[in-house]
C-alpha cells in the first residue's frame, strides 16, 4: 500500500502527498524566504519574504505536479493505466500499473515531462519580464520560478534511468535493438554513472570550496539517482520474471486447516503460527479466515465458523493469468488472498505473503540483481 496522503483526484489520477513532502517543502520555503528574497527586495518585511517563500514553494511543487500529469496523460493515451501521482521528498513520481508497450509509446511519455516543464519555465520568465516594472515581489517570483522549471527539465533529461532522459535513452536503445532488456540494463548503467558522478562533485565542492550545502545536496542527488536506477532496474527484471510464473507456482500450499466449530483462541493455542485459515464444515471446505483482519480481542471466544470468509466470496483468478498480473491485481483491488479458478475438485489461494515469498526466493537467487 502506498504511503501519504490523499490530496484529490484530476483527470482520474489520484493525488498523494509523501510525508517526506513536508520537510521539502519548509526548506525550500525556508530558503527563499532568508536567501533569495532578501538578497533582491531590500524593503520587503519579513512577513512579505515569508508569504512570497511559502506561495513561491507551492508553486513550484504545482509545476512538479504539472510535469508528472504530462507524462501520466500522455501514458493513458498511449493505453497505460495510471493509477496515482505522489509528491515525495525529490519531486514526484507517476505510479503506472504498466510499462510502455512500445519503443514510441516510451518516447512519448517520457519527453512529455520535460517538455512541461520548459513550458512552464517560458510562461513564467515571460510573466517576469511583465512584471518587472510594475511588481518586484512578483516578478522575482517569476524569475525563480522560471529558473526552477527549467532546471527540473534539464536534470530530468539527463540519460540515466529510471529519469525521463534515461528512458528516452531506453527507448531509443530499444527502437534500434529490438531488446527492451538490453537497452533497459545499459540506461540503468547510465543512471549508476551519473550518480555516481554527482556524488563525486558533491565530494569535490565539499573539500575545495566548502559550501556544504551544495556538497551535501549534490551527493544526495547522487545517491538517490544511483540507488534508484538500481532498484529500478531490479524491479524491472523481477516484473519479466512474473509474468513468466504461472499461479500454480505461487499457490499458498501451507494453510492449516481446522474445523468450524473449534473456538478460536482454541485454534491459537494449538497453531499459533500461520496467518490464514481454512475452516471445514461438515460439507468439506467452507471457508477462509485472514487474521490480518481479526483486531477486536471478542474475537477469540468466536468459533471459526463466526469468522471465516466464504469461498465464493474469495475473488477467483484465471488458471491462465501470469503471477505479475495477480499482484498488480491484488494492488489494485487492495486484496490479500485470491482462490485460483480449477477445473477439478481442488481449491487453491494465492495469498499476498506467497507472492511476497516468491518475490524474495527470487531476489535471493540473484534473479534482480542489476
Amino acid at each position: 500500500m502506498e504511503q501519504g496522503i490523499n490530496i484529490g483526484k484530476l483527470f482520474g489520477i489520484q493525488f498523494r502527498l509523501h510525508y517526506g513532502w513536508f520537510i521539502i517543502f519548509g526548506l525550500v520555503s525556508v530558503f527563499l524566504a532568508t536567501q533569495v528574497f532578501p538578497d533582491t527586495l531590500d524593503n520587503a518585511t519579513n512577513l512579505q519574504l515569508w508569504i512570497m517563500g511559502i506561495c513561491t514553494s507551492l508553486l513550484f511543487f504545482a509545476s512538479v505536479i504539472v510535469h508528472e500529469l504530462a507524462h501520466s496523460l500522455v501514458g493513458k493515451a498511449n493505453g497505460m493505466k495510471v493509477k496515482s501521482i505522489t509528491l515525495f521528498i525529490f519531486g514526484g513520481a507517476a505510479n503506472m500499473s504498466e510499462e510502455a508497450e512500445t519503443a514510441g509509446s516510451e518516447f512519448k511519455m517520457a519527453l512529455a515531462g520535460p517538455a512541461a516543464s520548459l513550458g512552464l519555465s517560458g510562461i513564467f520568465y515571460v510573466l517576469y519580464i511583465n512584471l518587472n516594472g510594475q511588481s518586484p515581489e512578483l516578478a522575482i517570483m517569476n524569475y525563480w520560478l522560471a529558473q526552477i522549471n527549467l532546471i527540473l527539465a534539464v536534470f530530468n533529461l539527463i540519460p540515466g534511468f529510471p529519469l525521463d532522459g534515461g528512458r528516452i535513452l531506453r527507448a531509443v536503445f530499444w527502437q534500434t535493438t529490438k531488446d527492451l532488456a538490453k537497452s533497459t540494463r545499459i540506461s540503468t548503467i547510465a543512471g549508476q554513472i551519473f550518480g555516481y558522478l554527482f556524488i563525486l562533485a558533491g565530494v569535490f565542492i565539499l573539500i575545495c570550496t566548502q559550501d556544504w550545502l551544495s556538497g551535501i545536496w549534490l551527493g544526495l542527488l547522487g545517491w538517490y539517482l544511483s540507488d534508484t536506477a538500481r532498484n529500478s532496474f531490479r524491479q524491472y527484471t523481477l516484473q519479466q520474471i512474473l509474468k513468466r510464473v504461472t499461479p500454480v507456482e505461487v499457490v499458498a500450499s501451507d494453510i492449516p486447516r481446522a474445523k468450524s466449530t473449534q473456538i478460536f483462541a482454541d485454534y491459537l493455542t494449538q497453531t499459533p503460527n500461520g496467518d490464514y485459515i481454512l475452516v471445514e464444515d461438515e460439507n468439506g471446505l467452507a471457508g477462509i479466515i485472514n487474521q490480518h483482519s481479526l483486531k477486536n480481542k471478542d474475537n477469540l471466544k468466536s468459533t471459526l465458523a463466526e469468522l471465516y470468509t466464504p469461498i465464493n466470496e474469495i475473488p477467483v483468478i484465471p488458471s491462465d493469468t501470469n503471477a505479475l498480473d495477480i499482484a498488480r491485481r491484488m494492488n489494485e483491488d487492495k486484496i490479500e488472498i485470491v482462490r485460483l479458478a480449477s477445473e477439478d475438485t481442488r481449491v487453491s489461494f494465492i495469498t499476498l505473503d506467497s507472492l511476497i515469498a516468491y518475490m524474495n526466493k527470487a531476489s535471493e537467487k540473484g534473479f534482480t540483481d542489476a
